[in-house]
């Protein structure tokens, strides 16, 4: 697999924690799983990300598998998601999210999803 390219201008991206950067756009692309991780880190508490479709001509390709992006919100934030493979934050728009990120959490009724994850970790369905 190469490495991944800025869904922007197509430079390769650098590994920097659990995102990839680019040095030209400074925007970060990073995998669904590290970006729960960060988001439930941030809050102390479970999160679930609701995604919701943004009305956009899908443009940007995938940094991974260069296909087209679905453009998608969470919270206010427009962003960009390829589902297999992670989202797209242009500047500044990780940090938009961030201080979104207490929306995200679950509530008690909603943690049958936390047992799902850690049984999904432990390979059982």
């Amino acid at each position: 697999m190469s490495d991944p390219l800025c869904p922007v201008d197509k430079t390769p991206l650098s590994r920097a924690g659990h995102t990839e950067r680019c040095g030209v756009c400074n925007g970060a692309w990073i995998h669904e799983d590290a970006l729960v991780a960060i988001l439930e880190a941030s809050t102390a508490a479970v999160v679930t990300l609701p995604w919701s479709e943004r009305n956009a001509k899908a443009e940007r390709p995938c940094a991974v598998c260069g296909s087209a992006m679905a453009p998608v919100s969470l919270g206010t934030v427009a962003l960009d998601r390829c589902a297999q493979h992670g989202v797209w934050f242009d500047a500044h728009e990780f940090a938009d999210l961030l201080a979104q990120s207490k929306k995200f959490r679950e509530t008690p009724h909603e943690h049958r999803g936390v047992f799902e994850r850690i049984a999904k970790l432990f390979g059982s369905d």
